[in-house]
């Protein structure tokens, strides 16, 4: 009842939290315009970018170090990773001032708080703390969209600069409620030390240096496309594309949260022997069709109800909303294989198999983009097939 209870309200807190920022795609759109709206999308990578080696998987160290070795420390822990990341922020921000680049410091001080508050909201899962994991959630989400109403209704120019400054005040402020009146971060009863500094440094760096890699193959498959797209095409295109995607990303946002409430069940069902490889297998391949179907109901809406949600500028933007949930869709088939792959633990075979799929769709992107935009989209798609088949041929070098 206890796992019940929980993943129901993780799955609720997801959505209600994640469903604001889409809400305000509208605004967005409208607001900025496609111009704006394709270079904020830019700079949106380029933050994605910067969390690889800010954060460097900071909220994995956390929750593993809890389950291996309990809370005792872990506030060391916690504090020589934000101390780390502080350090590698103020680098990248000297950086930016060589080179005159004002909203590339604005990415990075967005990048830095949202670090912080990824390792609080890593903080209340690994305690089992659903209630403040999405109380977090929502006030992120809620300052958000209060502060990016507020700046661009009372600025006129520099738009996307000041939509990146109310991300930055947004974590900033969902970082302090969370540490400081959530939290318990800077009350430790052992005394915080260098030797004990070092030790927390040296295990951050143990964890999250030999995942570069791995988060790097996330973000080549998540977030690169709107770089080439930038370095190549106009903002113009960039925007109806970028606003294509975020439409469609509504998709693996409810796929995940759905996936939370579902992997307790399935890890029981492989621990009682009633969830078996061949049933994994069957319910693969019965998922596959289903995961066509968000496709086929976005390509029955016609041209014109895209354009009433995203504004009239944003012409075409129907093709990438349905060949991104295409592309999507196939997370359904990739979780009912890959949670079992999880389950015995076999994260090498994992990476090795995203890696292969990573580096597909990095040659497919360079090739596509250089032949004309609307043909980007199916890097994603083949790659996932590739990753789909990978793990269904390597499934019998998983024993349990």
């Amino acid at each position: 009842m206890r796992v019940l209870k929980d993943s129901f309200i993780y799955l609720i807190g997801e959505l209600f939290a994640k469903s604001l920022p889409f809400l305000m795609l509208p605004y967005l759109t409208r607001k900025l315009g496609p111009d704006g709206f394709g270079e904020l999308s830019y700079y949106l990578t380029m933050l994605a970018l910067f969390g690889i080696f800010v954060g460097l998987s900071q909220e994995g160290a956390v929750t593993r170090y809890f389950y291996f070795y309990g809370k005792k420390a872990l506030n060391t822990v916690v504090k020589a990773g934000y101390l780390f990341n502080i350090a590698t922020s103020i680098v990248f921000l000297l950086g930016c001032w060589w080179f005159k680049a004002e909203i590339m410091a604005y990415v990075v001080l967005a990048t830095m708080f949202q670090s912080f508050v990824n390792v609080q909201l890593a903080l209340r899962q690994c305690q089992k703390q659903p209630f403040k994991y999405i109380t977090i959630q929502i006030i992120l989400s809620l300052t958000n969209v209060f502060f990016t109403i507020a700046a661009l209704e009372y600025f006129s120019q520099e738009l996307v600069a000041y939509r990146i400054l109310a991300i930055v005040a947004a974590n900033l402020i969902t970082f302090l409620i969370a540490s400081l009146v959530l939290g318990n971060l800077f009350r430790d009863n052992q005394r915080f030390t260098w030797q004990r500094l070092k030790l927390g440094l040296f295990y951050i760096f143990s964890f999250g240096l030999p995942l570069i890699l791995h988060q790097s193959s996330f973000f080549v498959k998540g977030q690169l496309d709107r770089i080439l797209i930038y370095q190549q095409y106009s903002k113009t295109e960039l925007g109806v594309y970028s606003a294509g995607i975020q439409v469609a990303a509504v998709l693996p946002i409810v796929l995940m949260a759905l996936n939370k409430a579902i992997v307790p069940y399935y890890y029981q069902g492989l621990k009682d022997n009633r969830l078996t490889i061949e049933k994994i297998k069957e319910y693969a391949l019965l998922s596959m069709p289903i995961g066509l179907l968000p496709a086929g109901i976005a390509w029955l809406f016609p041209e014109n109800f895209y354009l009433w949600f995203l504004g009239g500028n944003y012409i075409g933007a129907k093709y990438y909303v349905v060949m991104y949930l295409l592309g999507f869709g196939m997370n359904i088939t990739y979780l009912t294989i890959v949670n079992y792959y999880f389950y015995y633990a076999r994260n090498k075979l994992i990476s090795t198999l995203s890696a292969i799929s990573s580096c597909i769709y990095l040659i497919l992107l360079w090739i596509l983009c250089s032949i004309n935009i609307s043909y980007i989209p199916f890097a994603l798609i083949l790659s996932n097939l590739v990753l789909i088949f990978g793990l269904w041929w390597s499934v019998k070098y998983v024993k349990g």
